[in-house]
């Protein structure tokens, strides 16, 4: 179950939220509290906030790096004020305004996937290797060498150090996301899985590995700023 604390000045909004938010199996409290109201909660876990861009203040980021296990932050708002947002690296995912029903399931629907596969991976145990069909061979692959996996639908492309042309397997992203360990590989965009220790910089939306540029998604960055954190 998923715990969803909804901080908002917009009464209206934050009752179509709530009712929206409603709508799922996995949800289990929906509330509407304000900043005071939230400070003195106790946050269950896993949780969500959502607060509109203009609600997300300081006092509630500094009360977020208090929390042992931290809330996930999404944040509404019209497209410009998205564009212009300055504290984007603590949020987990926009909402775009008018709020629809649409955009609201879509959401929980990434929020879900994101909370079920953290504790996926925290299960996965520390591998050197992988065996991988492909061109009809089945290929041992030394995971140290793998700079990142590229998902293409049913399929994944494997890029490797020294090795012009990727290997290419009929396994979707997610398979391979399940067996990697999480603090040597993490996905950073529902096309892209790439070995943090393959990584030469980071800028704000994009990984720069080797001569490959990989964008970074807003719903998979709050993963990489947790896996820089272990690995720093």
């Amino acid at each position: 179950m998923i715990h969803f604390y909804i901080v908002h000045h917009e009464l209206s909004e934050a009752l179509i939220l709530q009712t929206y938010l409603s709508t799922t199996d996995f949800t289990n409290n929906v509330l509407i509290v304000d900043e005071s109201a939230l400070f003195n909660t106790t946050i269950d876990y896993p949780s969500v906030i959502i607060c509109s861009i203009s609600s997300l203040t300081n006092n509630i980021l500094k009360w977020l790096k208090k929390q042992h296990n931290r809330p996930l932050i999404v944040c509404s708002g019209t497209g410009a004020e998205i564009e212009n947002f300055v504290n984007s690296q603590q949020v987990f995912a926009y909402l775009q305004t008018p709020i629809s029903l649409e955009r609201v399931l879509s959401l929980k629907k990434n929020i879900y996937d994101y909370v079920v596969g953290i504790n996926k991976i925290e299960t996965v145990e520390k591998k050197d290797f992988l065996f991988i069909k492909s061109d009809y061979k089945l290929i041992k692959i030394t995971l140290s060498e793998v700079l990142f996996f590229s998902g293409l639908k049913d399929y994944t492309q494997i890029f490797l150090k020294g090795k012009k042309t990727p290997l290419t397997t009929l396994k979707n992203l997610k398979e391979f996301e399940s067996k990697l360990y999480s603090d040597d590989f993490v996905r950073v965009h529902r096309s892209y899985i790439v070995a943090m220790n393959q990584i030469d910089f980071i800028s704000k939306n994009e990984i720069t590995i080797d001569t490959y540029t990989i964008p970074i998604g807003n719903t998979f960055r709050k993963m990489l700023d947790e896996a820089i954190e272990r690995n720093s």
